[in-house]
C-alpha cells in the first residue's frame, strides 16, 4: 500500500511529519543465525567473525536443546543479511526492528549501533518476556543494497529463553499492520491534509498550553485506550502544572479504514513520557479525534508506592463502550512470577473474556516478581490495594464496593489473591486461585523482609481466621494432580481448611501440570463465582439516556 507524501499536508507546519507508506519487508526468521552463550560487548561489531558459532534458527526455544534445558545466563545472536536497494519513498527511521518477543530480556544492535533494549539485566533483572519488541533505527543506519549485520544480546533469567515468537525482521509500519490485519487503503492528499490539519491544531494547542483549544479537536463521545475526552485533558492539566508540554507525532501514515475512518499509525510522545507507537482515529467529515474506541488496553499512571509510572491493563465488556451511565463490578486479575500485565496480550485475554460473556470490568496490575508485598523489591501491595483500587473506581464507571469487587490470580497471583483478599476484607469481596502458590508466603524482598512477612503464607492466613472472619468471602481455586510446584497438593490442604472451618468454596483438582493448558480452561469456573457474588448484590443503575447513533462500529 502507497500513501502520497504531501509537500506541505500540514499547511505549512512542521509539525505533521506525514511521510509515504511503503509495503517493505525483510522476514529474518529461520535459518541464517549465529548463536553463543557467554557475554562479550566487541559481539555486537559488525566486523566480528563469529563462523565458529553455533548455526542458528529464530524463532526458538533453549529448552529444546539438551545442552542449554537448564541454562540461565546471558547468549548471543547474529545475523548477517543483505538489504534490497532502497525502495522509492522509504527512510531509515520508517523501518521497524521488530524481533518479536524475547526471553527475558535484550538488547539489540545493527551495524554495531545499540538500536534498543527490553528488560533488564543483573544485577537489576527485569524479566520482559511477554513484551513484543519493536526498535527504530535511526537514518542512515541501514546499508541498502549491501551487507547489514544485526546482534542481539540476550539474558535468560528463569526457564525457556530465546526468541519464542515472532516476527522477526525490518518492515515497514504497514507491512507490520498487514502482519496484525489492520488493512485498509491509501489516503488522499485531501485526506492527508485533513488529518494534519488536525494534528496541527493539537501540536499548537498543547505548546500554547490551550486546554479548550486541545478540547476541540476530540470528538463527542472521544474514547481512547481508557481516556474519555474529560479524562484526557485532566492528564493534560497534571502536565501542564509541571512545566511546558509539547505533544509530537512522529512517521505519521494515514490509511482509511473498510469503515472511511481515518486512521493515523505514528510514535506519539507527550513531554515526560515515552514515545508510543499508536493507531489515531480521525473522522474524514469534521476535524476531530475520535479515539479508539479500544476495549482491552494499557493504562498507566504515576505510582507513588513504585516512584515511577506503573502499567497495568484493562478488559472493558461489551456493555461498557455501548452505554454511558451503567457501572460495572471489578475483578483484578495478578500475574504469575517472571510476568507483568502484558503477559495477558500474548494470551489474547481480551477474546477469552468476551467468550465467556463477562459483564465485568477485568483489571491486571503489573505485579513483576514481587509476591503482592511491600517490600524493598517494590512497594506492589500498597500499588495495587491504595492507588490502582482507586484510580480504577475514578477513571471507569465502576460499582465501587467491596461486594462487586474480586480479585483472581494464577500462580504467584493465586498466593496474593488469597493474600490480599483475605487482609483486605473491605476491599475485596470474592477469591478465585488457578494453580496458586497457597503453600507459600511472599518470597520477594530481603531475608528479613521474607521472614517478616512468613505469615502471609495463605495456609497460615486461614489456619489463624475465624470461620466467620473467612465466610466474608467466596473462593474458587484449583491445582493440577502433576504441578511441578505441588501447588495442586497446596489447593487439596486449603480445601481440608476451609472445609475444617465449616466455609464453602468450590475447588477442584484435575489432571495437568503447572501451565495454561491446565488453568486457561477453568476461567469460567473462577469468573462464574465472581459473577454469582456480584448477582447476590443487585444494584440499580443510573437510568440510560437515549443512544446517539454513531455512523462507526467499534470493537
Amino acid at each position: 500500500m502507497n500513501v502520497p507524501t504531501p509537500a506541505s499536508a500540514g499547511g505549512g507546519s512542521t509539525a505533521c511529519a506525514t511521510t509515504g507508506s511503503v509495503d517493505f519487508g525483510v522476514d529474518l526468521a529461520g535459518d541464517g543465525w549465529k548463536f553463543t552463550t557467554g557475554d562479550d560487548p566487541s559481539w555486537s561489531d559488525p566486523a566480528f567473525a563469529d563462523t565458529g558459532w553455533r548455526d542458528w534458527t529464530v524463532p526458538d526455544d533453549w529448552g529444546a536443546h539438551p545442552d542449554l534445558t537448564s541454562y540461565d545466563g546471558f547468549a548471543w545472536y547474529r545475523r548477517t543479511f543483505t538489504l534490497p536497494a532502497r525502495p522509492a519513498g522509504i527512510t531509515d527511521s520508517a523501518v521497524v526492528a521488530a524481533l518479536g518477543k524475547i526471553d527475558d530480556a535484550d538488547q539489540a544492535f545493527l551495524n554495531g549501533r545499540e538500536i534498543g533494549r527490553t528488560g533488564g539485566f543483573p544485577p537489576t533483572f527485569d524479566s520482559t518476556w511477554e513484551v513484543p519488541r519493536e526498535y527504530y533505527p535511526a537514518d542512515g543506519l541501514l546499508r541498502w543494497g549491501a551487507t547489514n549485520v544485526i546482534a542481539v544480546r540476550v539474558y535468560d533469567g528463569t526457564g525457556g529463553g530465546g526468541f519464542h515468537q515472532g516476527p522477526v525482521g525490518l518492515y515497514s509500519k504497514a507491512r507490520l499492520r498487514a502482519l496484525a490485519g489492520d488493512t485498509g487503503t491509501a489516503a488522499t492528499r485531501t485526506q492527508l491534509a485533513h488529518v494534519c490539519a488536525v494534528l496541527d491544531r493539537q501540536h499548537r494547542a498543547v505548546a500554547a498550553g490551550d486546554v479548550r483549544g486541545y478540547a476541540a479537536t476530540l470528538a463527542d463521545g472521544f474514547f481512547h485506550q481508557g481516556d474519555t475526552a474529560a479524562r484526557r485533558l485532566a492528564g493534560l492539566r497534571e502536565l501542564l502544572g509541571a512545566g511546558r508540554v509539547t505533544l509530537t507525532d512522529a512517521q505519521a501514515e494515514v490509511f482509511v479504514d473498510g469503515q472511511g475512518r481515518l486512521v493515523v499509525d505514528t510514535i506519539r510522545t507527550w513531554t515526560g513520557l515515552p514515545p508510543a507507537r499508536e493507531l489515531l482515529y480521525v473522522d474524514p467529515r469534521r476535524p476531530v479525534e475520535l479515539g479508539d474506541h479500544a476495549r482491552f488496553f494499557r493504562d498507566d499512571y504515576r505510582s507513588a508506592a513504585m516512584g515511577r509510572r506503573a502499567q497495568f491493563n484493562v478488559y472493558l465488556p461489551p456493555a461498557y463502550t455501548r452505554t454511558t451511565t451503567r457501572r460495572f463490578p471489578v475483578v483484578y486479575m495478578l500475574n504469575g512470577f517472571n510476568g507483568s500485565n502484558i503477559e495477558w496480550e500474548a494470551r489474547d485475554i481480551g477474546t477469552v473474556l468476551d467468550r465467556l460473556g463477562v459483564e465485568a470490568i477485568v483489571v491486571f496490575p503489573d505485579g513483576g516478581s514481587g509476591w503482592y508485598a511491600d517490600t524493598s523489591a517494590g512497594r506492589y501491595r500498597t500499588m495495587i490495594v491504595d492507588e490502582i483500587v482507586p484510580l480504577v473506581d475514578r477513571a471507569y464507571r465502576t460499582v465501587a464496593d467491596r461486594d462487586h469487587r474480586g480479585i483472581s490470580g494464577v500462580s504467584m497471583g493465586g498466593q496474593g489473591a488469597f493474600m490480599l483478599g483475605l487482609t483486605t476484607p473491605a476491599v475485596f469481596s470474592s477469591i478465585t486461585s488457578h494453580m496458586g502458590a497457597l503453600s507459600l508466603p511472599p518470597l520477594a524482598g530481603t531475608p528479613a523482609e521474607q521472614a517478616a512477612n512468613a505469615g502471609l503464607r495463605p495456609l497460615t492466613l486461614v489456619a489463624g481466621m475465624s470461620a466467620a472472619d473467612l465466610g466474608r468471602h467466596r473462593y474458587y481455586f484449583d491445582g493440577g494432580d502433576s504441578d511441578e510446584y505441588r501447588f495442586g497438593a497446596a489447593a487439596q490442604q486449603m480445601s481440608t481448611a476451609l472445609a475444617a472451618k465449616g466455609v464453602r468454596h468450590d475447588y477442584q483438582l484435575g489432571a495437568g501440570r503447572h501451565d495454561d493448558a491446565y488453568w486457561m480452561p477453568k476461567l469460567d469456573r473462577s469468573f462464574g463465582l465472581h459473577a454469582e457474588q456480584f448477582a447476590a448484590h443487585p444494584v440499580k443503575q443510573p437510568r440510560e439516556p437515549k443512544p446517539v447513533r454513531s455512523p462507526y462500529v467499534w470493537p
